[in-house]
């Protein structure tokens, strides 16, 4: 009963001072919504479990060879052996994620796919939304068992949920399967942030390899494709599981010291090797930095609404005092103040989590740059919101606190007589406004300081060399192998498609790539120098290629520094070539001329191909990444269906678009067109600015913001610190009762 008199009263005085009111609620709900938002992407990313059985058993397994810091993932033979050997875990998953296409009533679609052993959906405890999954004995052997299973939303938006796709035929990259099942709808796959669209056996023939490469797959040790995922032994802990499965990684090495010599096996905590194992733990060490600097926004904002409160408390003296004299107790009293003061912050938890529904809404949707179905969910769940609780009544008891003990500790009988304040009492009072003050001006120094920093790395990374001009490019990919195209076939459909974009008004030049810079694709192979052999247990390095065509570097005005370019000479007929960039000349031929050197992408007894020119260094995955090796070959050399185009433009890209997909449709009315954007727009995306760039719109906000704010805690931080320069000003509304009841 008293409790509900102590929230009456609250609600009555906070009714009497509604400027106070809404300062103090607004400046709490920024602070809360600043935090909880963190925390719901810290969340999305890290803390939500898959939607498995007993998600807390699985672990992520990385592979690690001496001398190498980098973590790689597993060939076939391998996981078969850490399977049947290991004694820590009930059993381990393989899986890997590709491109292709599904072609279905003559109409193509380009797709995430997660090929992955018999055992993916038993071992997760994953329960089939339609239809069966693939089953433990499907899966083992080369070519057999062609089925798939939709991913929900896929099955969703291509098939419109429609039941009757059971034992549907389809064709995948050219090669028939039947649909036997449908995922359930909270599973998106083992792989964060992809949503898959289809899930195929890894024995499935689904691939443009020829058979030899294909008996490669399963049986080299040296094509490491496969993620695996094991569940934990109940009793088990990672450190024993790690020694347990080191035993065989040991024994695994003794027996095949050619590929596997040195290697290691680590033992990942599933939420923590997200997207892939890290063994630095660089995304929780950056989220726990990020949930630090909420923190110290939501400790600033507590901090002004507390010298408030203390000012306030001032001026409510002689009405407490009243209320002491008629018989309220000091415990009375300090419950009534630190009941007022939880109220202002359950008030202000709530339009926090309103903003942070909004915020996290905003970051769900955001474009990735990409049509693939990448996905973000960072919106709140019941974990969210009892942090925003917990939040909640630790900035009640903060801003409460001192103006409770004040409260606590007043004389009566001396604020009832006139001229009672004692210079002893106001110096403490104001020591303690001051500490709060120094306190306040501190953190939101430092706040500026970090958004200071967020607003220089945007304009620094704005002006990086990307080593290619992006301005007035279009880019669009097609899969032709989707609507059942060889090579013959699709190597005509390109050719044709190509020369009629370059009669287009307004096309400078045309060209054709596997893969785009700073994209969500990528292509690596492992790399042998011509007379150079490889130590017995180590591997050769891992280098990022590009297939193009000859007029690419023209396209994207990336020089050639040394030799030359691709021309329509290197034919199938004529000798292999390459053109590497200047990282990849000084790394395998330092102090060298590379020009008319040899390596080979297959294996150290060749096929090699010579190098013909060198090019400026690219960015490639990352607009902060060092720079990488990186090589390109041609088309004409190495034929591939997926292909990225780059239409550049003296007229803007946008205004052509429609001239485009007319071209496509005439040569081809069922082929998926996907990606189709200008290259300036791709360029937003995971890999590239995004996450430079998060905040507001400039269109939005006052024309001097004419730069895009990275992070809105930047802006938060900002608000926050400018309120609390601004302390004296609200002292001096506080002590003239603007706020203070009547």
């Amino acid at each position: 009963m008293s409790l509900w008199q102590d929230l009456r009263y609250a609600f009555r005085a906070l009714g009497n001072s509604p400027w106070f009111a809404a300062i103090a609620i607004v400046t709490l709900a920024l602070g809360i919504a600043v935090n909880t938002s963190i925390f719901s992407m810290v969340n999305g990313l890290l803390l939500r479990p898959l939607s498995v059985t007993h998600p807390e058993q699985l672990s992520v397994l990385a592979l690690q060879q001496s001398g190498d810091h980098s973590v790689q993932r597993f060939s076939y033979p391998d996981y078969l052996d850490l399977r049947n050997q290991s004694s820590s875990f009930s059993d381990i998953v393989a899986y890997r994620l590709t491109l292709g296409g599904l072609s279905a009533n003559n109409r193509g679609d380009h797709c995430i796919i997660t090929r992955v052993s018999g055992n993916y959906f038993s071992v997760l405890g994953v329960q089939p939304a339609l239809g069966r999954l693939i089953l433990p004995t499907e899966g083992q052997t080369p070519g057999a068992d062609p089925v798939l299973v939709l991913g929900f939303s896929y099955w969703q938006k291509r098939f419109a949920g429609n039941s009757d796709v059971i034992d549907k035929h389809v064709e995948t990259n050219n090669h028939p399967l039947t649909i036997v099942g449908v995922a359930p709808k909270e599973f998106h796959g083992t792989y964060s942030i992809v949503d898959s669209d289809l899930y195929v056996p890894l024995s499935a023939n689904i691939d443009s390899k020829d058979d030899t490469q294909v008996q490669d797959t399963w049986s080299h040790r040296a094509d490491r494709s496969l993620s695996l995922m094991a569940r934990l032994k109940p009793g088990t802990n990672l450190k024993q599981a790690e020694a347990s499965i080191n035993v065989v990684a040991r024994r695994i090495a003794e027996q095949h010291p050619d590929s596997d010599k040195g290697i290691t096996v680590g033992v990942f905590p599933e939420r923590l090797a997200r997207p892939d194992p890290d063994p630095d733990n660089t995304l929780p060490s950056v989220a726990a930095a990020f949930m630090a600097l909420g923190g110290l926004v939501l400790v600033v904002a507590c901090f002004n609404v507390t010298n408030v409160l203390l000012v306030r408390a001032t001026a409510r003296q002689r009405e407490m005092a009243v209320r002491a004299a008629l018989g309220a107790g000091r415990v009375r009293l300090v419950r009534q103040y630190l009941t007022e003061s939880l109220l202002l912050a359950f008030l202000g938890a709530a339009g926090g989590i309103l903003l942070t529904y909004w915020a996290t809404q905003f970051l769900s949707n955001l474009s990735l740059g990409t049509d693939l179905p990448l996905q973000l969910n960072f919106l709140p769940d019941l974990k969210v919101y009892l942090f925003a609780i917990s939040a909640a009544l630790v900035t009640g008891v903060i801003v409460g606190v001192f103006p409770a003990l004040r409260v606590a500790r007043r004389d009566v009988s001396s604020v009832l007589h006139d001229g009672a304040r004692g210079s002893s009492g106001g110096r403490r009072r104001q020591l303690v406004r001051g500490s709060l003050v120094v306190a306040q001006v501190a953190g939101s120094l430092v706040l500026l300081v970090v958004a200071g920093l967020f607003i220089r790395s945007l304009g620094k990374a704005q002006t990086i060399y990307l080593g290619f001009d992006s301005n007035h490019v279009l880019d669009f990919s097609l899969d032709v192998q989707q609507i059942g195209y060889q090579e013959v076939q699709g190597r005509a459909f390109y050719r044709e498609l190509q020369s009629r974009l370059r009669t287009l008004p307004g096309v400078v030049s045309v060209a054709q790539a596997f893969t785009v810079p700073l994209g969500v694709v990528s292509s690596f192979d492992s790399v042998y120098t011509e007379g150079h052999s490889v130590e017995p247990g180590q591997q050769p390095p891992s280098v990022e290629y590009n297939t193009i065509t000859p007029d690419y570097f023209d396209t994207l005005r990336i020089p050639v520094h040394r030799g030359r370019a691709f021309t329509e000479a290197d034919d199938e007929n004529a000798p292999k070539v390459s053109v590497i960039n200047e990282t990849m000349a000084k790394n395998l031929w330092p102090d060298q001329n590379p020009l008319g050197e040899r390596f080979s992408a297959k294996s150290a007894a060749g096929p090699f191909v010579e190098v013909v020119g060198v090019v400026q260094d690219g960015k490639y995955r990352g607009v902060v990444e060092t720079s990488a090796p990186h090589f390109y070959i041609p088309f004409s050399q190495s034929y591939l269906p997926l292909r990225t185009f780059h239409v550049r433009t003296s007229v803007p890209p946008e205004s052509i678009s429609v001239q485009v997909q007319s071209q496509i449709r005439a040569l081809a009315p069922n082929l998926a067109i996907s990606e189709l954007q200008t290259m300036d727009q791709a360029l937003q995306g995971v890999n590239g600015f995004l996450f430079f760039r998060l905040g507001i719109d400039p269109a939005l906000v006052n024309p001097l913001l004419t730069m895009k704010t990275p992070l809105t805690l930047a802006v938060v931080s900002l608000g926050l610190a400018l309120t609390g320069s601004a302390q004296t000003t609200v002292r001096a509304c506080a002590e003239s009762r603007i706020f203070n009841s009547t």
